[in-house]
């Protein structure tokens, strides 16, 4: 057992329609549990705690064992003295501190329902005994997961803004550049886009044939082994720029097509990067003054020149054309430019930005991928985007790290079983 259990048992109001009493056989009405402490000092602060007839104001301190107190050195810190209860779960000691021992008061269904969930294997520990909270508790926890996401991914993009020296434009680019690559060429679009500066870019920004050289150049794929007339005019063009920047060339074998649905092919992916390079004018600037979800699409809806034969690059046959889906379109909003309108938006204190952010996500339909498929079997039907981007965040944040007791359904689940 681990303490925090007892806090959520303390801070749930689990037991508190029992009759309590103190180990000397004192009635314990809690008339206030009091407010979690995060930091150092007791666990609890401010409770009201009435012990027969009297009345105390005060913190409560929780441990497994009574000896926890002695253990911790609670004795010497004036910070405990004006601990009012001792809730703990096994009384192996006497301390002059009123004290709830609550191993006498959890039922067996409570405890064996708890252990199941942090010592199950299974993807979702509750799987076996699941069951949903009421609609209004559910929807409030998908609402505080999804934001919750969205601040995570706020807080990784921070830390990249201050590696970029606070440019917008260029953690802007290189975000963008990520999400084109999904989630299996993520990384060497990251190395592309870091290794062609979006300055280099603006410079060639009127030759659509140079931009696609510097995308296939220094992503490997040129020199082509079997080129036609516009992927010759590719290479030399990339020849000729290579020298004169000096760029380098990402390994070609570190593009992933296996396990890869046509539609995402690298190759047709950079064609695409290439093309919205190549036609979108201050595009940061105009996706933070959109007020719309369709104006952001719009801007970001492109197609690659009919010109480019991607067969010529790679031995893999493209037999989709090179077009943005609906799909590919909401993808790049929800994980590109949703966080970073949010973001910016509470950098320049401007909560119209992260309204409508938010807002963006509840006018795209929901993922579709197997954390969301589960979810919708087992009753929770997102939708939208909101609801599958706090799905996702309930998996990997929750779920996986057996964070039950922090989860508005473990929480349900425990507290059916008391």
């Amino acid at each position: 057992m681990k303490e925090d259990l007892l806090h959520f048992i303390w801070q749930q109001k689990v037991l508190l329609k029992n009759e309590l009493r103190t180990t000397d056989g004192k009635l314990i009405e809690v008339v206030k549990t009091g407010s979690l402490n995060q930091d150092a000092g007791p666990d609890f602060f401010n409770a009201r705690i009435k012990i027969d007839d009297t009345l105390w104001a005060g913190n409560v301190e929780i441990h497994l064992k009574s000896s926890d107190w002695v253990k911790h050195k609670h004795h010497t810190d004036k910070a405990y003295n004006n601990v009012i209860l001792h809730v703990v779960y096994d009384h192996d000691a006497e301390l002059n501190i009123p004290t709830l021992e609550l191993k006498n008061y959890l039922s067996k269904n409570f405890l064996s329902g708890y252990y199941s969930m942090q010592q199950s294997a299974l993807r979702v520990p509750c799987q076996n005994m699941l069951s949903l909270p009421e609609k209004i508790k559910l929807d409030l926890f998908l609402h505080r997961l999804s934001v919750e996401r969205l601040e995570q991914k706020c807080a990784a993009l921070e830390r990249q803004l201050t590696q970029y020296q606070n440019s917008w434009e260029k953690l802007f680019y290189v975000t963008i550049a990520k999400y084109f690559g999904m989630k299996i060429n993520a990384e060497p679009f990251v190395q592309l886009a870091q290794n062609i500066p979006a300055a280099l870019f603006a410079k060639h920004k009127h030759n659509l044939t140079q931009i696609n050289s510097l995308v296939f150049g220094v992503s490997g794929f040129l020199p082509s082994l079997h080129p036609d007339d516009y992927t010759n005019q590719m290479q030399n063009e990339f020849l000729f720029l290579q020298t004169k920047y000096e760029l380098p060339q990402i390994n070609k074998s570190t593009w992933k097509f296996a396990k890869t649905r046509p539609a995402n092919f690298p190759t047709i992916r950079l064609a695409q990067f290439a093309a919205l390079v190549y036609q979108s004018v201050h595009l940061f600037s105009k996706i933070i003054e959109s007020e719309t979800l369709q104006e952001v699409k719009k801007l970001l809806l492109v197609s690659p020149t009919d010109k480019l034969n991607l067969n010529t690059l790679h031995h893999a046959n493209h037999i989709v054309k090179p077009v943005m889906g609906e799909q590919f379109l909401n993808h790049l909003i929800i994980n590109a430019i949703v966080p970073i309108k949010f973001l910016y938006g509470k950098h320049m204190l401007n909560e119209t930005y992260c309204e409508q952010a938010l807002n963006w996500l509840e006018e795209i339909e929901p993922e579709n991928n197997s954390i969301v498929k589960f979810w919708k079997t087992s009753g929770i039907k997102p939708k939208h985007a909101l609801h599958s981007q706090a799905l996702i965040q309930l998996n990997y944040n929750y779920c996986t790290q057996h964070k039950c007791l922090n989860c508005a359904i473990g929480n349900h689940i425990l507290n059916q079983h008391v």
